[in-house]
């Protein structure tokens, strides 16, 4: 089978959980079909940039014509309104889709994230290159509902909708009538897209990210004792926070919780990179027990997360399946994460994680002082988290993916005469 996957950031450009899936779900579904992904990169140049990997996966990288990279984007309302409005059809990026298809001729088409390769254009590229191409997607956030594709708005206010999120709404849901197949790694995500009434004649699965299998210990890693798996001891209490550093991520709320603690022992990591970046570290100024690294990736964000002994996700908005959960369980940290969106389907309160109501600094301040103080409540969560982590094999998640393309396959051949009979 030939696989097109789609996505607006691919390794080693990236930004969050959605693209390390999409990076670590192409390499596995290479070890037994061929995979093409189409993905942007800053810059401009009129035809797509074509390389291989050595795991012979093609990257077609388009730069197209824009006022910034989904990297670089600028943050004033007027760009982005910009942005989004060259977004709407670009025409480049349907000449090139259409090329790429008429070369590539793949099986079927896997849309993931689509902001800065305009959604229009992808989904208009196909019929004209190939009809018979079917299409799935996947949810990774409420990029279809939302103009923030958050549903909390930067004032604070969730999404009611608003008229901008309404009519955007009401223009992608006539533009994914022809997607076949939607697959959202939470019930939660999948509820809100079906609630507004998208995908109704598409086949829904939910089916979480995938996991590859776990590395062997970093050396010089602290033991489970003291955080991480590996050998030896530490005599500092680290706290994580991983991921995109913007006002409904929760970050300003966790480093107020923090500098709410008064135990020198304690550490903050703050790994990521984003819009807030500057308020938070002028909320830590003066407190040398945080620490900012910006975004990362390979082996220092392998070792954040083994070296920590538990990550925080204080998401303010509904977050969908995060990564960094998913790595955690794995790796050893002991997760506290916000009670909301899909992340209760990934944590379970006192068994493999702990859970707080969103924006409660106080209930964070105190769920690290209680894994601090409690050696046996770190080992049973662990142990559980582990558990959970098996679930997740990469292994099961592609045989899951690949079952699910076939049933896309067959009823898109059946679709025809379907049709007929009606």
């Amino acid at each position: 089978m030939k696989i097109c996957l789609v996505s607006n950031l691919y390794p080693p450009l990236g930004q969050g959980g959605a693209e390390i899936y999409v990076g670590r779900s192409a390499t596995a579904l290479a070890e037994d079909h061929q995979v093409v992904v189409v993905t942007s990169e800053p810059g401009f140049h009129l035809a797509p940039r074509r390389e291989v990997t050595r795991e012979g996966i093609v990257i077609y990288r388009l730069a197209r014509l824009n006022i910034a990279h989904n990297v670089t984007l600028p943050l004033p309302l007027l760009a982005q309104a910009a942005y989004r409005a060259i977004d709407l059809y670009h025409p480049q990026v349907a000449a090139a889709m259409s090329q790429i298809i008429r070369r590539e001729r793949p099986d079927l088409i896997h849309l993931h994230n689509w902001v800065g390769l305009s959604l229009a254009a992808l989904l208009s590229s196909v019929p004209r290159s190939a009809p018979h191409i079917p299409v799935a997607m996947t949810l990774h956030d409420y990029g279809l509902l939302c103009a923030y594709a958050s549903i909390l708005h930067p004032d604070g206010h969730t999404c009611a909708p608003d008229l901008p999120c309404r009519l955007l709404a009401n223009l992608n849901r006539g533009l994914v009538n022809r997607t076949g197949l939607v697959i959202s790694p939470s019930h939660y995500v999948l509820d809100q897209h079906l609630q507004r009434g998208f995908f109704r004649q598409a086949t829904q699965q939910i089916l979480p990210y995938g996991l590859e299998p776990a590395p062997s210990p970093l050396a010089n890693s602290p033991s489970p004792s003291g955080g991480g798996q590996g050998g030896g001891f530490k005599d500092t209490f680290d706290i994580l926070y991983m991921g995109r550093v913007q006002f409904y991520k929760g970050t300003e709320v966790l480093i107020r919780a923090f500098r709410g603690t008064t135990d020198p022992t304690l550490r903050l990591h703050v790994a990521g990179t984003g819009p807030s970046i500057d308020s938070c570290k002028a909320l830590a100024l003066g407190d040398d027990r945080i620490r900012f690294y910006g975004f990362v990736a390979g082996e220092l964000r392998r070792s954040l997360i083994e070296n920590a002994d538990c990550m925080v996700l204080p998401s303010l908005w509904p977050d969908n399946y995060p990564v960094s959960i998913q790595d955690a369980f794995q790796s050893g940290p002991v997760v506290i994460a916000s009670r909301v969106g899909g992340i209760p389907e990934m944590v379970r309160d006192g068994v493999n994680g702990l859970l707080v109501e969103p924006g409660d600094e106080s209930r964070i301040a105190a769920a690290i002082d209680r894994l601090r103080s409690s050696p046996e409540l770190v080992t049973k969560l662990r142990a559980s988290a582990a558990e959970t982590a098996r679930l997740y094999d990469m292994r099961f998640h592609v045989a899951h993916l690949i079952d699910a393309y076939q049933r896309l396959l067959v009823t898109d051949r059946l679709r025809p005469f379907d049709q007929r009979a009606a």
